[in-house]
């Protein structure tokens, strides 16, 4: 398997597709090849429609209400949400044919607003500017193959990493861990960027599972939200880490998204868009049946 980007590098290979992406909106591919576009179709039409790669609801346009911060601040915010106004995604597709196995790189760069209203009802716009990565591995395999959930057009999903985003010009914010635990997952993340068996080592969980999430790392005034297939709440501070839940009420396949805003992004008026995010893949329920 070729060597994967470190995240730090992702500015700089974003810049050198920028040039790339920047001649088309919406989303791109890589392709060295005619032959293989009827592969590259497939493998587009798949991320495209496989819920593990979807984050289109962690930059949902839904607000969130802010409870203060008990002290007199800048901005005393009501609430606050992103509006998404241009998105590219760049899928860098490579198609080993005597192996039956492609490796693909998603580059993702979002444009847009991060928006906040105060008890005054005066409403404040900042920039918003982010990018972000995650990897995947696809096997050729033939229709008879059983794994449905996980598997389009003759090929199947083995490895998926979690999607690792955030804000290009200021960035403070710093996760060392998120702990999840349910009746019936209990795991410990410290890179999301790392591939994980699918569906061996990914998340998975039952209908109606209470789950409890709890990030180490952002500092204690720093704003979290944890964000799942619809549902968004913020996390709670205690004894020096932050602590959410939510309860699993959608089948299928998803990802659950922990954001950490800088606090002064929403209290202060002139400071920027300081956010980052680790998202990652998660499974509810059994494989549809026939």
């Amino acid at each position: 398997m070729r060597k994967r980007m470190s995240v730090p590098a992702i500015a700089g290979a974003l810049l050198t597709l920028g040039l790339f992406v920047l001649a088309g909106c919406g989303d791109a591919i890589t392709m060295t090849d005619v032959s293989e576009l009827s592969d590259e179709e497939a493998l587009r039409e798949f991320i495209e429609e496989h819920g593990f790669f979807d984050e289109t609801e962690i930059y949902g346009a839904d607000s969130m209400v802010s409870d203060g911060s008990g002290t007199r601040e800048e901005i005393d915010p009501l609430t606050f949400w992103r509006e998404v106004t241009e998105r590219h995604v760049v899928r860098d597709v490579y198609i080993d044919h005597e192996e039956g196995i492609a490796e693909v790189t998603i580059y993702k760069e979002i444009w847009g607003t991060l928006n906040i209203v105060d008890e005054n009802m005066v409403e404040y716009e900042k920039p918003m500017h982010h990018e972000g990565v995650r990897y995947a591995v696809f096997e050729r395999v033939p229709d008879t193959d059983l794994d449905r959930r996980h598997r389009r057009r003759g090929w199947k999903l083995t490895d998926i990493s979690g999607l690792v985003a955030n804000s290009v010009e200021t960035l403070t914010m710093d996760i060392e861990w998120i702990h999840v635990l349910s009746a019936t997952v209990d795991t410990t993340i410290t890179d999301p960027s790392v591939l994980m068996a699918v569906p061996d080592e990914i998340m998975s969980f039952e209908m109606g599972e209470e789950v409890t999430v709890t990030v180490s790392g952002p500092p204690e005034d720093a704003i979290l939200f944890l964000h799942t297939r619809g549902h968004r709440s913020p996390f709670h501070y205690e004894g020096g880490v932050f602590v959410g839940t939510w309860t699993v009420t959608y089948q299928g396949v998803h990802c659950t998204g922990v954001q950490a805003l800088a606090h002064d992004s929403i209290y202060d008026s002139e400071y920027p868009d300081d956010s980052l995010l680790w998202v990652m893949p998660y499974e509810v329920g059994d494989e549809p049946e026939e």
